[in-house]
């Protein structure tokens, strides 16, 4: 509030008289702010919404900047990481491993048998199911993940590396391999024993002089998996150019809260008395003891005047519904410039086939890939001796679609093709699981032998069906959701 000399008395000025709340007046600041042309919003503190544009202006140039901010809000945004989150749910990781450049007419089965054993054991040491989606975490949020392989008896850990002091240098066998600065180290020493033994070798290659700084790393053990493989110079976040929504969420959900509270403030008028002349019918330093006294007793949300008005009350009642929306609308917006249907999070009005449809869209994205992390894991294990022949192959299948595709490998079963092991790994049973269950349930358990198999009606006898008669709940056995039209599951739900 500017100043004045305006005064009410000799010694006490209008700005003596006047108590304005001060989270009122930031609220007030708060509500007026324009987010179309605001571009600092205080929102994500360590980067502004002109940083955000200004790094998406040359991605190239800013390409560590971008990766950065993008890690930040992955953190700070539960919006960006649901996001995120979504995406790398789309994969189950359920693989199948298969011949590679095997003739059956020259293969010897027991060989076969043994180095298929050896490729499963491999698999089986990777930790698959909790390693790989840290990988396409990485991959859909930086859209490039750096790593490299520890490879003993006993276990394989993928170790990601710190991506700015990594970068590409060449396609082999369709996976890009990794060059890297060891000029890191110059500052990370104590970090030098957590790695492989070959970043010992080429630092003190490094800091002996006899290498550059950026050195190629070896494959197959050291690799990178990219999201926009179109893209080999630099990084650029496959969702960065929904960070801008991203602000604006959470900027729209801070003015709906300000706007709530400020519903609760009030300012209250008091009144000076004036007598037939027009002159102060009490002393003012005795009237501003009286207002002090009523301000002091004021909640932190009730400002406070001393005036010769009427004593009225001033709220701050909102007066404009239409915007009681505007958090909702700009999720929508953010799902939107991320290719992702809306209906996924906010499915009132969505019909199953609809959200069906949108995730079989989404799910390629994931896929593409995952496709990416199994050309990176057919390298290290074609490298082996034992590994050659075999390949593995992630299947496109997650808790959206399993039993969608887990029907469609069981009816081609029962045609006699060869889709047994893709059956079983679609329902979460990996082929070193098929050959240890059936082992301890057949021969250890003998859990065949103590249970016997439901019979279906060509098995039964005339005494089986009768026993088995109709039941008064008839009807056609109920469809699945995506196995209907809009329209009838529209009515069911009526009904």
């Amino acid at each position: 509030m500017e100043e004045t000399n305006t005064r009410v008395g000799s010694d006490i000025s209008i700005d003596d008289c006047i108590r304005i709340p001060n989270k009122f007046a930031y609220i007030n600041k708060l509500i007026s702010r324009d987010l179309n042309n605001y571009t600092n919003a205080p929102t994500f503190t360590k980067y502004s919404k002109d940083d955000i544009q200004k790094y998406l202006g040359d991605p190239y140039r800013y390409e560590k900047e971008l990766r950065k901010a993008v890690v930040y809000i992955y953190g700070a945004s539960s919006h960006f990481r649901r996001l995120i989150q979504y995406f790398v749910g789309l994969s189950d990781f359920a693989y199948i491993v298969e011949p590679y450049r095997i003739d059956p007419k020259k293969a010897n089965e027991k060989t076969v048998n043994n180095n298929y054993r050896k490729v499963l054991n491999m698999l089986s040491s990777m930790n698959i199911k909790t390693q790989f989606p840290n990988i396409l975490t990485v991959c859909l949020r930086e859209d490039t993940y750096y790593g490299t392989a520890w490879i003993s008896q006993d276990s394989i850990t993928i170790q990601q590396l710190p991506s700015d002091y990594c970068a590409i240098s060449v396609i082999e066998n369709n996976v890009p391999n990794v060059t890297f600065d060891f000029s890191y180290f110059d500052s990370h020493k104590n970090l030098l024993e957590y790695y492989p033994k070959e970043f010992s070798v080429k630092y003190n290659q490094y800091k002996n002089g006899r290498s550059k700084r950026w050195i190629e790393l070896d494959s197959p053990n050291s690799f990178a998996v990219k999201c926009n493989r179109d893209i080999l110079d630099y990084s650029l976040p496959p969702f960065a150019g929904v960070l801008r929504d991203i602000y604006d969420i959470e900027d729209y959900r801070g003015m709906k809260a300000t706007k709530t509270a400020l519903e609760n403030y009030a300012m209250l008028w008091m009144k000076l008395p004036l007598d037939k002349n027009g002159d102060w019918g009490i002393d003012l330093n005795k009237a501003k003891e009286f207002w002090g006294n009523l301000d002091d007793v004021l909640p932190e949300e009730i400002g406070s005047v001393l005036s010769p008005m009427e004593i009225n009350k001033i709220g701050f009642e909102k007066s404009n519904t239409k915007d009681t929306d505007t958090v909702t609308e700009a999720e929508r917006h953010m799902f939107s410039a991320a290719g992702v249907s809306s209906l996924l999070f906010d499915n009132d009005k969505a019909s199953s086939n609809a959200l069906l449809l949108s995730i079989k869209a989404d799910q390629a994205v994931t896929y593409g890939i995952v496709k990416g992390i199994q050309d990176a894991v057919n390298r290290i294990i074609q490298a082996q001796t034992f590994g050659k022949n075999f390949c593995v192959n992630f299947l496109d299948v997650s808790q959206y679609n399993r039993k969608e595709v887990g029907d469609a490998y069981l009816k081609a079963a029962t045609y006699g093709f060869p889709t047994i092991s893709a059956y079983l790994a679609s329902q979460g049973i990996g082929q070193a699981e098929l050959d240890s269950m059936s082992f301890l349930e057949s021969d250890v358990l003998g859990l065949q032998d103590m249970f016997n198999p439901v019979k279906s009606s060509t098995q039964m006898s005339s005494e089986d069906i009768e026993s088995n008669a109709a039941t008064d709940e008839g009807g056609a056995p109920k469809k699945d959701i995506g196995e209907v039209s809009d329209k009838r599951e529209v009515n069911e739900e009526l009904e």
